[in-house]
């Protein structure tokens, strides 16, 4: 019975989250207008990321347009693609097709899935490199024969390009080696392979080291500042929450039913558990000693799916996940499609309203130069105001530090003489050669953003 319900669940979804992007008032979060803004620049890194979904994100508004709409349908056609592979992962873990397919239909319902199908992140990509990446490693446990280990190098490849967060790949894989009998032999039979594999994924991260090396290695001091270990802080209800958050991401019954499945366990099950345990401790003792993201194990919970989906074998438990899935995913798309006033939409609201006054709010009525203090800002503004003849510079003097790529490729010149509106601090500009003056104006509605940030008319005199 349920297998009949999730392809129709599913187009239902589907066409229901295609309404609700067309009738919400909200906007894209800043990141994804920063990875908007980053594709109109196209280059082999970026000062937080390597360059892979600015690349497709390119390609794609080349083909359908870089509307709010089309923008937020691109994580549906990955999330598409990612099931495709994780039927793959299925059937080469021994699942018969009919369980494969349902199974990466019930992938598409989970609560990860849900959210995360609303947003442009590098996680799309990550995931469904590293999806593929592990279905390659499973068909090397049994056919060890060199398309896989090249395949194995490419799919890993394109992952680190898509997030550096793929090392937890080469982790678990060492793990593996390490505690496991069989795999060690496979390992040390096939080593011209595992070179093989290493090499292709040196050749295409290439590109992206020699880009770091030539930026001063700005994204090795951002992943160090956001690690941030100088401000230890144990706080052991912070791990739990970490832990409970990626429980409710995959569902609470899924969970369940995975553990106590009394499915026997097998070596490939094996293999899902050591690709996503060490990620989930990694992150959890950062969780607990300073901070973590939900989403910084992600890659686990493909792992993770898959294994409890295998394990799971209560008909009960099977239909209670569906239905909790199910709801979740049909009250956040109402939400979405209703702009419902809520706490969690906050940082997508109103920020194309705030764009349109800024725009209009110069004493001459015209704005041609605007500068932006806050990384998230700057890219909001470039998407709200796209179509508009406007110049956007980030505040920087040069020699000091850089913390955000349009430091690198829009900074402030000192010797600017064209007037503008600066959204930030008059301290931001103090580097400034030219006289100036500067006059305070009223700032719009900033909801959007934690940080209030005051906004001025700068005139050269």
């Amino acid at each position: 019975m349920l297998n009949k319900i999730l392809l129709p669940s599913f187009i239902f979804l589907l066409f229901l989250k295609i309404g609700a992007l067309n009738f919400t008032t909200f906007n894209l979060f800043g990141d994804e207008a920063q990875y908007w803004l980053w594709s109109k620049d196209i280059d082999f890194g970026y000062f937080s990321k390597p360059p892979f979904l600015s690349w497709i994100i390119r390609v794609y508004t080349e083909i359908f347009g870089s509307s709010f709409v089309s923008l937020k349908l691109l994580p549906s056609f990955v999330y598409l693609l990612i099931s495709w592979s994780i039927y793959n992962l299925l059937i080469n873990a021994g699942i018969n097709k009919k369980d494969s397919f349902a199974g990466c239909l019930i992938f598409l319902f989970i609560p990860a899935v849900s959210f995360s199908s609303f947003i442009i992140s590098t996680d799309l990509f990550l995931l469904l490199f590293w999806t593929l990446s592990l279905n390659e490693l499973v068909k090397i446990n049994g056919e060890h024969s060199l398309k896989n280990f090249i395949l194995l190098g490419i799919f890993l490849g394109l992952g680190f390009l898509s997030k550096y967060a793929a090392i937890y790949f080469v982790i678990c894989l060492f793990v593996l080696i390490l505690f496991d009998k069989r795999f060690r032999k496979i390992f040390l039979d096939n080593l011209f392979g595992f070179c093989l594999t290493f090499l292709c994924v040196f050749v295409i991260i290439v590109p992206n080291i020699i880009w770091n090396f030539n930026n001063d290695w700005i994204t090795l001091q951002h992943t160090s500042d956001n690690a941030n270990f100088g401000n230890i802080e144990i706080d052991l209800i912070r791990g739990l929450e970490f832990l409970l958050i990626q429980v409710l991401m995959l569902g609470p019954f899924m969970v369940l039913g995975g553990i106590f499945g009394f499915n026997k366990w097998n070596y490939i099950q094996k293999i899902f558990l050591i690709f996503s345990m060490p990620i989930i401790l990694i992150v959890l003792v950062e969780a607990i000693i300073v901070r973590a993201n939900a989403n910084w194990a992600a890659p686990a919970l493909i792992s993770l799916f898959a294994l409890l989906y295998i394990r799971i074998n209560n008909s009960f438990l099977k239909i209670a996940n569906y239905m909790f899935n199910f709801i979740i995913c049909l009250i956040l798309f109402v939400m979405i499609g209703m702009s419902y006033p809520s706490k969690i939409f906050d940082r997508i609201s109103g920020i194309n309203d705030y764009a349109l006054k800024i725009y209009s709010g110069s004493s001459d009525g015209v704005v041609k130069n605007i500068v932006v203090s806050d990384r998230l800002l700057f890219s909001s503004l470039n998407f709200e105001l796209r179509d508009k003849d406007i110049n956007f510079y980030m505040p920087h003097k040069k020699g000091s530090e850089i913390s955000n790529h349009f430091k690198i490729v829009s900074p402030l010149n000192k010797n600017i003489n064209e007037n503008f509106t600066l959204i930030g601090s008059p301290l931001d500009i103090n580097y400034l050669e030219k006289e100036y003056k500067v006059l305070k104006i009223n700032s719009p509605d900033q909801k959007f953003t934690k940080r209030k940030l005051d906004v001025y008319e700068v005139v050269f005199e």
